[in-house]
């Protein structure tokens, strides 16, 4: 017989997490009201919500393809009208105001980075101009 944590952090238990995780399955929720929470409740409850939230949060959309965060960013920079060179800390700053985005700046800024690499092998298609430096082995002498 399996414990909680054994069950959540297994990957033999995929299916029953995917039955509990849809939408509307009796039980996923825990009661705000109450004041403390035993650790079951935490890791068959708040922890199945947090599994949800974080596959929607790394799992491209089919529609688009694009991340959530991916999809922020594209829209501040059509919000925005980029047609010229902006720095990536001052682009991080303008996302996070207009887009709601709470995971932090380095995360962001590996995400804005990511969008701009043209490389063999990063993407099909970079979505940002990549102007700069962004990674290469290029010196400055």
């Amino acid at each position: 017989m399996m414990n909680s944590m054994d069950m959540q952090l297994s990957w033999h238990s995929v299916r029953k997490k995917l039955k509990i995780g849809r939408p509307g399955y009796p039980g996923t929720c825990r009661d705000h009201e109450a004041k403390l929470i035993n650790y079951k409740d935490f890791v068959n409850k708040e922890l199945i919500l947090f599994s949800r939230a974080d596959l929607q949060r790394s799992i491209p959309s089919m529609v688009d393809g694009l991340k959530p965060g991916q999809r922020k960013i594209l829209f501040c920079s059509f919000k925005k009208k980029l047609v010229k060179e902006i720095k990536v800390g001052q682009f991080i700053g303008y996302v996070s105001e207009h887009s709601a985005y709470h995971h932090g700046e380095q995360s962001l800024a590996s995400t804005i980075i990511g969008m701009a690499q043209d490389f063999v092998g990063s993407n099909n298609i970079n979505l940002l101009k990549p102007n700069g430096q962004f990674g290469t082995r290029n010196l400055v002498s």
